[in-house]
């Protein structure tokens, strides 16, 4: 294949390689940059294929995670548009691998992301979901880019003290827990207590749990590189019989 093939066409490619794409395929996408970047946020936000056939139903998936090696704050956006992710079952495994790193993914912009993060979570045109959805990502990002934790902290409590938005407030809960903040705990549990928490969506139990326990472990994950991803988190090959299945 000519050197030049275009970044779109490449990107295309993602959508027929199967369980992962190979190191080469990659790099010649990674090459490309921003133009790259425009073909796999276009691909990645086609979340209706998630639920199509293989192998054609991976494609948003790896193009999700290869915007993570090139992550910019152009992608925020448009990424976060698309939640929630709906997924029907324990079979949708596509669907359900990338509900559970888009804000990895978004988390891997580091530092510029945390002003359109809070920027976003504040536009009340945005959806309900998504806004909060961008709060969480903080937690992301502050794992990532840890000179950015006490800039966020700081400001999520800031929030919990003066938000009256139960969608905000949710999100700025969820935040301040996977980050471990003990000292928001007696704030926070108040909060739960004045019904002013979406427990369907942040758990008063789970809640407790990380601030009490020095916040949710699995934050690193934002930090694996492309095929760690793969290798950590699958998709993997399985009998016939046998779902694919992202458990380590």
């Amino acid at each position: 294949m000519p050197i030049d093939t275009p970044a779109r066409d490449l990107v295309r490619q993602l959508s027929r390689v199967g369980l992962r794409p190979d190191e080469r395929l990659v790099k010649r996408i990674v090459e490309h940059g921003a133009e790259a970047r425009a073909a796999l946020l276009e691909l990645a936000t086609d979340t209706e294929a998630l639920h199509g056939d293989l192998p054609a139903t991976l494609g948003p998936l790896h193009a999700l995670r290869l915007l993570g090696e090139l992550p910019d704050g152009s992608m925020i956006a448009p990424l976060l548009s698309q939640l929630p992710i709906q997924i029907y079952g324990d079979e949708d495994v596509p669907a359900r691998l990338y509900a559970t790193e888009i804000l990895q993914i978004i988390g891997r912009v580091g530092a510029p992301a945390v002003p359109l993060l809070w920027a976003y979570a504040d536009d009340e045109a945005n959806g309900a979901a998504p806004r909060s959805a961008a709060v969480n990502a903080l937690a992301y990002v502050a794992t990532f880019a840890p000179e950015t934790r006490d800039e966020i902290i700081a400001e999520a409590r800031r929030r919990l003290e003066s938000t009256e938005d139960s969608d905000e407030l949710t999100g700025v809960v969820t935040l301040l827990s996977e980050l471990g903040d003990a000292e928001s705990y007696k704030p926070i549990m108040a909060a739960y207590r004045a019904g002013k928490v979406h427990k369907e969506r942040a758990p008063a139990a789970a809640a407790r749990q990380f601030l009490l326990g020095g916040g949710r472990r699995d934050l690193t994950c934002v930090n694996h590189p492309l095929f760690e991803r793969y290798d950590h988190h699958g998709p993997y090959l399985r009998p016939p019989d046998e779902d694919l299945d992202e458990d380590e």
